[in-house]
């Protein structure tokens, strides 16, 4: 069974478990166009809604707001958060997903604050066909920059943080990475469906199909998303978990015995997203 992995620095490493059938294959092609929402689905309908929900719909709710007037705002405010997926699945196939979503929450048709966070757990749970995980995937990804975006500002140490530090003495340390710093595996090209597509006149095609790993970081004011190697991701997962650097090499090792620590370090550094070295206890 393929894994999929997302991981949130530097707290922990969480895991679910992607379905490996064989309708994998259908996702071997650009999902632009692709009804997300096909017609045989369970997606039409329509769920069970609280009666706040239910007033709603035919009103004014108690607190005067009406769940039909303000259901396109919540709409509209996904379609913002999630650009990728809505030129992934169709303006029409992305509108009427966000619409599911916004009714399943009590309110009806409004998002409490952090409830948009929940959209790519929400289209996991549409079906287990390999073409939802991948936008599913996609989508956690843009969520990861936004959560990147807003989180507590921490000045990176210097370039020469590690570099400066002997090699006998580095295997010992733990490395504190940014708090903005997320961290996803996922056995699609995620990264390469973000960067295709970018530009409204892009064509969002994918031409090789492999699984990626990606950082998502944001230690100064702009939002980072980079492709990482198998044994980088591996290496940066377990240093998120505190473990020392020379621990977090065999663990890379593991995954990829010819694992380039130096490349590694080369590339933290280059991010900027250690913020604090520490001795091992």
């Amino acid at each position: 069974m393929i894994e999929l992995a997302v991981v949130h620095c530097p707290h922990r490493c969480s895991q679910t478990r992607g379905n490996g059938s064989p309708r994998e294959k259908a996702v071997n092609y650009s999902l632009r166009g692709v009804e997300v929402e096909p017609r045989t689905s369970k997606w039409r309908e329509r769920p069970s809604q609280s009666p706040l929900a239910r007033a709603g719909t035919r009103g004014s709710t108690e607190g005067g707001f009406s769940a039909r007037r303000d259901r396109p705002c919540a709409i509209e405010l996904l379609a913002v958060r999630y650009p990728v997926i809505r030129r992934l699945v169709g303006e029409q196939s992305f509108r009427v997903a966000a619409r599911r979503f916004i009714l399943s929450h009590p309110l009806g048709g409004m998002l409490p604050n952090g409830s948009a966070e929940e959209f790519p757990h929400f289209i996991r749970s549409l079906g287990n066909a390999a073409c939802i995980e991948y936008v599913a995937d996609v989508a956690e990804l843009e969520m990861l920059q936004h959560k990147a975006r807003y989180a507590p500002h921490v000045r990176p140490l210097t370039a020469l943080a590690l570099s400066s530090l002997q090699a006998d003495r580095l295997g010992g340390l733990r490395v504190v990475l940014h708090p903005s710093v997320y961290l996803m595996q996922s056995r699609f090209p995620i990264v390469t469906a973000w960067e295709n597509n970018q530009a409204k006149n892009g064509n969002g095609m994918i031409e090789r199909w492999a699984a990626e790993a990606a950082i998502v970081a944001r230690p100064f004011f702009e939002v980072e998303v980079r492709r990482l190697p198998p044994g980088d991701y591996a290496f940066l997962c377990a240093l998120s978990e505190g473990k020392t650097v020379a621990t977090a090499i065999g663990i890379a090792t593991e995954v990829v015995p010819k694992f380039d620590v130096v490349s590694s370090l080369r590339l933290i550094d280059d991010l900027k997203v250690i913020v604090g070295i520490q001795e091992a206890q």
